[in-house]
């Protein structure tokens, strides 16, 4: 009983705690506001967490038709939630309120009001973790419990949940991994250690994969530093972890594998800058927004008499180690995975930091009062040479000052106990640093996160209003899908926001996520050179007003906002309309599946126009093997009949100084040239200055923006293809700067085969199931092929009559199949990738574990049972 209500206590203290260090985001909270980054929290967490709700609780757990274009949802959306375990609880219990009426019909704003109760929850579990796991290293209660607390309520764990939520669960996985390897050298207990490789792998690839890079240094580290006598010897533990991470990652496969397939067929361009190795400047006593070291930890380093423990000696190497990896950009690269800089690994230094105190505070009573004298002193002359170096701040500042004051009144209390060595004096100095450290850390999340990063406009207005999802908006898109009886898709973004549909809930044409199929990626960079309007990574929208990838992708739909100018494609008219949107319907949209006989190869398209491709989609199917039974048509380039001007500045070979705000060059078109249809023009364009920040591009009606050239989020793309409406003038405007603007082409499309096609057009029917789509279709025509305008990528399979056949291929990006005589029942199919041969792999790697466990349990009674007779 009496330890039933140690346990209650520690967990009342641990929610306490949490409740304490989430106090800024509480108040936030009764303010209207959430605890949600304006950028990536409002354009990618809310999104992705409604959207997969919708889905999982549909029963459809794999594909999304309205991901994007389409898209393996538990693949590609692995990164971030899919597989998380936190999230698939807060789903289960989400569901359960909703079904209880408890809540209304769960939608952003219910995802964006749970992020603080989850947090605060994780927190509370991260830390009655950490504090098992110190527990476990004989670490009394007490100071378990107080170095814990550092872990949990870190700087790191609050920008993670506000930005990335789904970084936060790492909080969790960690310990259990260190309680795992522990229980090996300890008690040679493979079974913690398999659980948590399983549980980290399945939860995050991406994490899991920082985490085991900690957990392998830690390893190494433990082999130079034994805790005990009776510890396993290093090639023994080898026998236990080699087949434990085998049988761990065997488990945690089933997630895994599809999601790291996923990560590999994404496509970004190489971040090919300079990396040093040694060079950030974040100051880790002041200011960091990810590593804050708290003074606690500061003064106990600092004092030279706890080396002399060798569980304090491990934890103080190990975080000076991850301090000295928070200085550099290089170690920082490896943390992501060899790609661009990134520090997400902090949770990992505080740890070790929480560990050097926990062990610290139970061997201070030990050390010399000499010792302690000199670590207060050292421990003002390093908060004095950081701030002394730190040009962004100097002692008259407010947060300089306010740091200062925390730190005088720790170090005070510290010096009273070096006058009075007494368990009661440690304890009011505790108390000192936590009344210091919980204002501290609520003052940080307003200044780095609220106030530096804008937190603070995210609002339950914001997320209610015409910039993110008003009632007008999501009314006239249900009134427009309902008033459909057929799968069509509708383009429309709120404030540029590329995942709108899925805050709205309905099939668009645009995504923003940090791992998508590279084959739609390829066919918007490289195969048709469309222009998204924004050049950035990790997204594709819309198709660049070219009417011909509308009808031929089952674009229908396209909602404009009145108070901005409309530019509708070619064959867009007025639909339905509210009182401040309109919504335009393609009277030439194309069946959903089409059968053609007109072969097409990529290779013989390569040195073909991005208009000549859409017509070769048009007249019959691009494939990347077989034969061509059709001559890719070539149309003139047009720039014979252009003059080519400057505007606003000065043009020669190919090189654009534009002197004014805004200029560029003006393309005069001859007057025997029509002024019916559209033009394409394309060119090659780069900006000089590789410092310049982002700009604009307009040609004609046609807006879009480039990245500078310093950005991480270039696509690299410096050819483009724009369309615009037919006119005598086709204007390139760009700001004040020095461009190299050349290659230039020109061609008409006056949408004569589009109209044939849409025409001709055979409507074909079709079902849309859960990761599936069915086709039925009696063919007549030999050689001939289906296709539909769902992406390309691994895990898809399809049937014809019940047989297997060979899944094509078609049109660059998307799904193909040759066609029998006669009837066709063609059934597409999508599973994650290897999901049949990762189910076996899962569920053997659960039974040889169970049977490993068992095995060890007997052989440990055995030798029990030896023991005793002898």
């Amino acid at each position: 009983m009496k330890r039933s209500w140690k346990v209650v206590l520690l967990v009342l203290a641990a929610l306490t705690f949490a409740v304490l260090v989430h106090m800024h985001f509480i108040r936030e909270y009764f303010d209207g506001r959430f605890m949600l980054g304006p950028n990536d929290g409002m354009a990618q967490m809310l999104p992705f967490k409604q959207h997969l709700y919708e889905q999982y609780t549909q029963g459809n757990f794999f594909y999304s038709f309205s991901f994007g274009l389409g898209g393996g949802i538990y693949s590609q959306l692995a990164y971030y939630f899919s597989t998380s375990i936190v999230y698939l609880l807060t789903l289960l219990v989400i569901k359960l309120l909703d079904i209880a009426n408890v809540i209304g019909s769960p939608d952003v704003v219910t995802w964006a009001k749970a992020i603080l109760p989850v947090s605060i929850i994780r927190l509370t579990a991260a830390l009655l973790l950490a504090v098992g796991v110190f527990r476990y290293l004989r670490i009394p209660l007490l100071p378990a419990f107080i170095g814990a607390c550092f872990y949990a309520g870190s700087a790191i764990y609050f920008r993670h949940v506000v930005y990335w939520e789904f970084f936060a669960n790492a909080f969790l996985w960690l310990p259990l991994l260190v309680l795992g390897v522990e229980k090996i050298i300890r008690e040679r207990k493979p079974y913690w250690f398999i659980a948590a490789v399983a549980v980290s792998v399945f939860d995050n690839f991406y994490f899991s994969y920082i985490s085991f890079v900690f957990i392998g240094i830690y390893v190494i580290a433990r082999w130079f530093i034994k805790l005990s006598e009776d510890e396993l010897p290093i090639k023994s533990q080898l026998l236990y972890f080699i087949p434990a991470v085998l049988l761990g990652f065997g488990i945690g496969s089933i997630s895994f594998i599809p999601s790291v397939y996923a990560f590999l067929n994404n496509y970004r361009p190489a971040f090919e800058d300079p990396i040093p190795f040694y060079g950030n400047e974040d100051n880790i006593l002041f200011t960091s927004r990810t590593l804050l070291l708290p003074v606690l930890f500061v003064f106990l380093m600092s004092v030279i008499g706890l080396y002399k423990n060798k569980l304090f000696r491990l934890f103080a190497m190990l975080s000076i180690l991850f301090i000295f990896f928070q200085g550099s950009p290089r170690i920082a690269s490896i943390f992501n995975g060899f790609s661009a800089p990134q520090y997400r690994f902090e949770y990992l230094s505080m740890f070790v930091v929480a560990g050097t105190i926990a062990v610290g505070i139970t061997q201070l009573y030990k050390v010399k009062k000499w010792h302690l004298l000199a670590a207060i002193g050292i421990t003002v002359l390093l908060y004095s040479l950081y701030l002394h170096h730190d040009l962004t701040l100097d002692w008259a500042d407010e947060w300089a000052k306010y740091v200062w004051t925390g730190v005088a009144l720790a170090l005070l209390a510290f010096l009273f106990y070096y006058l009075k060595r007494k368990a009661w004096m440690l304890g009011i100095c505790l108390v000192v640093v936590f009344a210091t450290y919980i204002p501290l850390i609520n003052s940080h999340q307003e200044k780095q996160l609220s106030d530096a990063g804008n937190v603070d406009n995210s609002t339950l207005q914001l997320l209610t209003s015409d910039k993110y999802a008003s009632n007008e908006q999501q009314e006239l898109i249900h009134d427009v899908l309902t008033s459909d009886d057929s799968f069509t898709r509708l383009e429309w973004k709120t404030d540029d926001s590329n995942n709108t549909n899925m805050v709205q809930g309905f099939p668009g044409i645009s995504i923003y996520s940090s791992i998508l199929n590279k084959e739609l990626l390829f066919f918007y960079y490289h195969d048709l050179n469309i222009d998204m309007k924004r050049e950035s990574v990790s997204r594709y929208s819309g198709f660049g007003n070219r009417a011909n990838l509308y009808s031929m992708l089952n674009g229908k739909y396209i909602m404009f906002d009145k108070q901005k100018a409309i530019a509708a494609p070619y064959g867009f008219r007025p639909y339905m309309e509210s009182r401040d949107y309109i919504v335009y319907r393609n009277d030439n949209l194309l069946p959903f599946a089409r059968v053609t006989a007109n072969v097409f190869q990529e290779n013989d398209l390569e040195n073909h126009s991005s208009l000549e491709r859409e017509h070769a989609m048009l007249d019959g199917v691009v494939l990347t093997d077989g034969k061509s039974t059709q001559e890719a048509e070539s149309l003139p380039n047009l720039m014979d009949k252009v003059s080519v001007e400057a505007a606003g500045g000065t043009y020669q070979d190919g090189q654009l100084q534009v002197e004014q705000t805004e200029g560029g060059l003006d393309l005069q078109l001859d007057e025997d040239l029509p002024q019916t249809g559209d033009y394409y023009v394309s060119f090659y364009l780069k900006n000089n200055d590789v410092s310049a920040p982002l700009y604009d591009l307009s040609v004609n009606e046609f807006e879009t923006d480039r990245k500078s050239q310093q950005s991480i989020y270039r696509t690299k793309i410096d050819e483009l293809t724009i369309r615009v409406e037919a006119a005598d003038t086709i204007r390139i405007r760009l700001p004040e700067g020095s461009y190299t603007i050349k290659n230039f082409g020109l061609q008409h499309e006056d949408y004569q085969k589009l109209d044939s096609a849409a025409a001709q057009a055979e409507d074909i029917p079709f079902t849309i199931g859960r990761s599936q789509v069915t086709v039925d279709y009696n063919n007549q025509q030999e050689d001939s092929y289906l296709k539909i305008p769902v992406p390309y990528e691994k895990g898809w399979q399809v049937s014809v009559n019940g047989e297997e056949q060979e899944l094509l291929k078609a049109d660059y990006a998307f799904l193909g199949v040759e066609l029998q005589s006669g009837e066709n029942h063609i059934v597409f199919t999508y599973r994650p990738p290897y999901w049949n041969l990762l189910l076996v792999l899962c569920i053997g790697s659960l039974l040889v574990s169970l049977g490993w466990g068992v095995f060890l349990r007997k052989r440990h009674m055995a030798g029990e049972k030896g023991e005793k007779e002898a």
